[in-house]
């Protein structure tokens, strides 16, 4: 059978980035985290996929963090765009914490810390969820690991915003624009990791 990557390179890359776990092996979600992008109704049907699916259930809580980013600048915060989606789709408003100042993935899990120790601490958690972009999800769990998060209670739930750059696993190298992307991606890792931002452990 062939090999459904065109490179050796792009299949490392692709396994390196992009951890995703598929749903049915996600257990319930005794906390989520929800990373901000412009893509808030994708963040949304996400949500409404994982509670059809029962990993986000009546006992989850919920945190959206995201300030605004350089697409959406001026708008109000990711964070609160989602909240405000979130409500008008029938969600419970209980569910959710609304982190709405980082504006990167090391400050989504800063902040989002603080409000969990306002919680009780990761030992009220057995079981946590990030949601995000799928290309960004090996930052964010190594942005997780330098800030002292349980890494082995965490999964994976990966985002494709299929109308904008469509950076999926699939086929983010057939498009200039995400493969531009998905490399600055392993770029900003090594950056972070220099600086002390992430950890490889």
């Amino acid at each position: 059978m062939k090999d459904k990557y065109p490179s050796e390179t792009i299949r490392q890359i692709t396994e390196f980035l992009f951890i995703e776990d598929p749903i049915d092996s996600i257990p319930p979600a005794d906390l989520v985290i929800v990373f901000g992008s412009e893509f808030i109704k994708g963040s949304v049907d996400a949500l409404e996929q994982l509670t059809g699916a029962g990993v986000i259930t009546r006992a989850s809580k919920v945190i959206l963090s995201g300030a605004t980013g350089s697409i959406n600048a001026g708008m109000e915060s990711e964070a609160v765009r989602m909240y405000n989606e979130a409500l008008s789709r029938g969600m419970a408003k209980e569910t959710f914490t609304v982190e709405d100042k980082a504006t990167n993935s090391y400050q989504n899990l800063e902040y989002s810390k603080d409000i969990i120790s306002g919680m009780g601490g990761f030992d009220r958690f057995e079981s946590i969820l990030f949601v995000g972009k799928s290309f960004m999800l090996k930052r964010t769990k190594m942005c997780a690991a330098g800030l002292g998060y349980p890494v082995d209670r965490i999964k994976y739930f990966g985002l494709v915003d299929r109308e904008g750059r469509n950076i999926a696993r699939d086929c983010w190298w057939e498009r200039e624009e995400s493969r531009t992307r998905v490399l600055q991606e392993v770029e900003r890792i090594g950056k972070y990791a220099a600086k002390g931002d992430l950890s490889i452990f």
